[in-house]
């Protein structure tokens, strides 16, 4: 049976994310996909910093997706809608998120690899 997500496990859970982004001096790599795993990844990350101070929010959150070039146009548009929501978002709440989307080259692309 799943556990709820309590509003005290939430809190209990952004303020263990917050401890962990103070603690590290690292830049974070949060990947999307646009799936409901990664979203809930990036949301409580997202929300986590949000309730730091601005002076707190110290180092670079990089959220990378990877366009493969093998999923269909409308997953793509959907990805690459978030991804500039992403970034809009960041800036107009001042957080220190980026985002961006990696292609491969074409001749390292899946169907190139696959037919030749």
């Amino acid at each position: 049976m799943p556990l709820a997500l309590t509003k005290q496990r939430l809190s209990a859970l952004l303020d263990e994310i917050r401890e962990a982004y103070r603690e590290h001096p690292y830049p974070w790599v949060v990947g999307y996909s646009g799936g409901k795993d990664s979203t809930a990844a990036l949301q409580l990350v997202w929300m986590a910093l949000a309730g730091l101070p601005e002076e707190e929010r110290t180092k670079p959150v990089h959220v990378i997706s990877t366009d493969t070039l093998v999923e269909t146009p409308v997953i793509v548009g959907h990805v690459n809608g978030t991804m500039d929501r992403i970034r809009a978002a960041a800036a107009e709440q001042r957080l220190p998120f980026t985002a961006r989307v990696l292609k491969p080259a074409v001749e390292d692309s899946f169907w190139v690899n696959l037919i030749g």
